[in-house]
């Protein structure tokens, strides 16, 4: 069931991918850009296992450990881009204070010996991502209905992020189970910025300008 549920978050995660930078080259913001790279890497933690059946060089633990650190520093990184973008523009921070969260990447080498430092450094950038996206998506719902969909997407993040960390001696989540939760709250965010962003108008109308500057 792990290996079905690994493919699973593989498929989604790379649609993800996909669809974030999409966006991306649509509007150029720093917080598609930090989705879509974080996507990225989910999907190569769900190939994890994969790819090592393919090249036996390769350490599963190693890839999924690393790939892990990677998509939430990129997370907190769009987190704070979400931040930004909220803010009005004469009060923004620059643009390159939304990449201080990757510092973690820099840093992780030093505690990845100290097991209970680097999953509370971990647990402390998923936590901090998820209150932000929760605090923003359940305003700009209660702006805009259509911003429900990502408040789900979140919500579904948030309950498996919580069961995660309830004590093994409470409860204990199987990895297949938050590896399903985890794709579910992805694929819902994703269609969710779709229908938002009215990805494929826009992709129409950015064909447009192509054709009509190229004209």
């Amino acid at each position: 069931m792990t290996g079905l549920s690994g493919v699973i978050l593989f498929i989604i995660s790379f649609y993800a991918t996909f669809n974030f930078f999409r966006l991306y080259t649509i509007d150029k913001k720093i917080f598609h850009f930090c989705m879509g790279t974080a996507a990225a890497f989910l999907a190569l933690y769900g190939a994890s296992s994969f790819l090592a059946l393919f090249f036996p060089i390769l350490d599963p633990d190693f890839i999924g450990e690393w790939s892990t650190v990677f998509t939430v520093a990129f997370l907190l990184s769009a987190a704070a881009a979400l931040v930004r973008d909220f803010k009005p523009v004469f009060s923004r921070f620059p643009k390159t204070f939304t990449f201080i969260p990757l510092v973690l990447i820099v840093i992780y080498p030093m505690i990845i010996d100290t097991l209970v430092v680097k999953y509370w450094v971990l647990g402390l950038y998923q936590g901090s991502a998820l209150l932000i996206a929760l605090l923003i998506y359940s305003y700009k719902t209660y702006e805009k209905s259509e911003y429900a969909y990502m408040l789900v997407g979140v919500a579904f993040f948030a309950i498996t992020f919580l069961l995660y960390w309830i004590p093994e001696s409470l409860f204990t989540l199987p990895v297949y189970a938050w590896m399903l939760l985890t794709s579910s709250g992805i694929l819902i965010l994703t269609v969710g910025y779709n229908q938002a962003y009215h990805l494929e108008e826009q992709l129409i109308d950015s064909e447009k300008r192509k054709e009509t500057w190229f004209a």
